[in-house]
């Protein structure tokens, strides 16, 4: 620890416990790209359960830690005076606001050089259900430049931030179209009203398989897609990839193009993210994902659509069933979802439209890659010292 180091246990202080109870507060989602968001505004409706009186009120300017936290899943609580969040997250506060930027500190709590700590010190025998020792989380150096120092590199870092998250919501809202176009060519599936042939999910497959289960980490020659992987408007996000050995991979873990990847366990708002894989690299995906294998008599990319179509979604959660505080849907359940089934043609039609909405969405990935090596760049030479 160098001389402007400071220990976070220097820094932060647990936040005394408040129950919501009865009171009527804003909920809130903890996410990993974009941290707290609110609950309504994200998933469009509450997702909560109706009883919210164990939730937890977090002031504005409080710490909230989730989890994982070796992926970066915290956040400071910045849209409203009070709210509340889940009873299993973390709420700190800092010990002298005066000296400290929120901004900053953020930002190395989420730094690589903080996540391969928090990664070396997880304890547990269980991938997600690791967890950080409070002692050791506090016993975490924190390099403390002056707060003028600390306003200016988070100043620097928002800037390059704030393009990342226009270019992902650009890539996002292309998302949205490829569901208009999938409504306006299949209509909602809640009602059929093209009176497609109804079935099951199942029907369309010839392979429905659960992920591995080998530990992966950071090194290794195959990369593993976990449910972090998939976003919440249906694309693969290949950031943040960990890796496995070929030794642990069997030819049932592997995907490859026209794979789609159904998330079977995860919160309550995120259980059922689906994604099909489009690229020619086979890669390996983690336990808490299915990988759906369409026959030759449907299209990938139909069932992609459908499942990420709000039909689907309002029929995935309500059949999954919560498991230590996480929603689970097994791989039997999700095949027996009914599902309109168009001809083999006008599925291809529609695959065809989708190869143009992937088409406008490669220049937006391109630029973020760019962005995201740049932004890495700069956090390792702002808690360097150098920036």
């Amino acid at each position: 620890m160098s001389s402007t180091d400071a220990l976070l246990g220097d820094i932060i202080k647990p936040a005394t416990l408040r129950r919501a109870g009865t009171e009527d507060l804003p909920i809130l989602s903890m996410t990993m790209r974009d941290g707290l968001v609110d609950q309504a505004d994200k998933f469009k409706k509450r997702v909560a359960s109706a009883d919210t009186s164990a939730y937890r009120v977090v002031d504005r300017g409080q710490l909230v830690v989730g989890f994982p936290i070796d992926e970066g899943v915290l956040s400071f609580q910045r849209l409203y005076d009070s709210a509340i969040v889940s009873p299993a997250y973390d709420i700190w506060e800092l010990l002298d606001p005066d000296l400290v930027s929120r901004g900053y500190l953020e930002y190395f709590l989420r730094s690589p050089r903080a996540l391969s700590y928090y990664r070396a010190k997880l304890q547990g025998s269980t991938a997600r259900r690791r967890s950080l020792p409070r002692d050791i989380f506090l016993a975490l150096p924190v390099p403390m430049p002056p707060l003028g120092e600390q306003k200016r590199i988070a100043a620097v870092l928002d800037q390059v931030d704030t393009l990342c998250a226009k270019r992902r919501e650009a890539i996002s809202l292309l998302g949205n179209l490829a569901q208009s176009v999938f409504l306006n060519m299949f209509g909602d599936p809640a009602r059929n009203p093209l009176g497609w042939p109804v079935g099951k999910v199942g029907d369309l497959l010839i392979s429905a398989n659960y992920g591995s289960s080998a530990k992966a980490d950071m090194e290794g020659d195959i990369p593993v897609l976990r449910m972090n992987n998939i976003t919440t408007s249906g694309d693969l996000d290949m950031r943040d990839l960990k890796y496995l050995s070929s030794e642990q991979v069997s030819e049932k873990h592997l995907v490859r193009a026209g794979d789609v990847l159904f998330n079977r366990t995860n919160s309550a708002e995120l259980v059922g993210k689906s994604a099909i894989y489009r690229l020619p690299e086979e890669v390996a995906y983690a336990g808490y994902l299915v990988r759906l294998r369409v026959s030759d008599e449907s299209h990938p990319e139909y069932l992609a659509a459908f499942l990420n179509s709000q039909y689907a979604k309002r029929v995935l959660r309500s059949m999954s069933k919560s498991i230590v505080g996480m929603a689970n849907i097994n791989a039997k359940e999700v095949q027996s979802i009914k599902i309109p089934i168009p001809p083999l043609a006008e599925q291809k039609r529609f695959a065809s439209a989708i190869t143009q909405v992937e088409a406008a969405k490669e220049p937006h990935r391109t630029h973020l890659a760019t962005l995201d090596e740049l932004f890495t760049s700069l956090q390792h030479r702002a808690f360097s010292g150098v920036l």
